[in-house]
């Protein structure tokens, strides 16, 4: 045999072994990517995802193209995703907790379990917020604490989805102030947003993004970062109110399982030249979603935790199905 030939027939094993095509295994990508954001446009993930785009596509060299199929809190679009080929054309943003919680409260319901996604990394470490109208009664916090505690059940938070990371921030609010206000689900937090601002609803918990996005038209009684955030330092958090909530939710990208190191790895170091863009850092700071940067390993290790505590969470709240 010729030296080619067995350069060629090398070439060909190792490609199966990464469980990619010899043409994509000599280049990739070669094509356009698309990425399923399972939430609608005008959201906090669809707004990061399409911010991350920007700044990825000049180092990917490739278009990458945002698929919104919003429904059940993101598990519909999930559910789609880690059924796809994991060829490194079909990616996704995840944004633990809310792909963690329902894998683990309703399993068989949900349509996927955690050990198919692929974890890549976290570019994005965002809390929630408490808000209300602007003309709203309540000024602060305790305002609004004071005035449940006497109609139990009688305010109307919006949340995206029945078991998202908004559903989970609103328990701990309850928990820690002694009040009980009544969950509407929606299918995104645009669609929170609209609530809010519509009169649908008394209250809003959602991404930090809403902070910004709502000033003039909203208020932000309180944040759940342990220190006031940056960009929104006029915002008391929690645990300075006096009330023990602190909670956060990631921006992660990943793929289907069983994709290769090589996409893994590509994606890993994609992610990491976006992060350190200091523009990049910026547009997401405007966007109320402080950039942060994890790695495959350290994503992997950091949902892993988060949901442990989400375990703990569904089982105190009975929330399983």
């Amino acid at each position: 045999m010729s030296y080619r030939h067995n350069i060629m027939v090398a070439a060909f094993a190792s490609a199966l072994v990464l469980g990619l095509s010899p043409a994509s295994a000599q280049k990739y990508p070669d094509r356009s990517i698309e990425i399923i954001v399972p939430f609608n446009p005008g959201g906090g993930a669809d707004s990061s995802q399409r911010t991350f785009n920007k700044f990825a596509e000049p180092i990917v060299g490739k278009s990458l193209v945002v698929v919104n199929k919003a429904g059940a809190g993101g598990t519909r679009g999930w559910a789609e995703f880690v059924r796809k080929k994991a060829d490194g054309y079909t990616m996704a943003i995840v944004t633990p907790p809310f792909n963690v919680i329902p894998a683990l409260a309703r399993p068989k319901q949900t349509g996927y379990t955690l050990d198919q996604f692929t974890n890549i990394c976290i570019y994005a470490v965002v809390p929630d917020v408490l808000l209300v109208r602007s003309e709203s009664k309540w000024k602060t916090f305790d305002d609004l604490v004071k005035d449940a505690k006497t109609r139990p059940g009688k305010l109307k938070v919006a949340n995206t989805g029945k078991l998202g990371a908004d559903l989970m921030t609103t328990l701990l609010i309850e928990d820690a102030s002694g009040i009980k206000m009544t969950k509407v689900p929606f299918t995104g937090g645009s669609k929170s947003f609209k609530a809010i601002l519509s009169g649908t609803v008394d209250v809003m918990v959602g991404s930090a993004k809403f902070a910004t996005k709502g000033k003039g038209r909203l208020r932000t009684l309180g944040i759940t970062s342990k220190k006031r955030a940056a960009g929104l330092s006029d915002i008391p958090t929690f645990t300075e109110l006096g009330y023990n909530v602190v909670s956060e939710r990631f921006r992660a990208f990943a793929g289907p399982k069983g994709l290769s190191k090589k996409v893994v790895d590509y994606w890993g170091g994609v992610c990491e030249k976006v992060v350190k863009n200091s523009d990049f850092r910026a547009a997401m700071k405007k966007i109320g979603q402080p950039a942060q940067y994890r790695g495959p390993a350290e994503a992997q290790a950091s949902i892993n935790g988060m949901a442990k505590r989400m375990k703990a969470l569904v089982e105190k709240y009975d929330l399983a199905k």
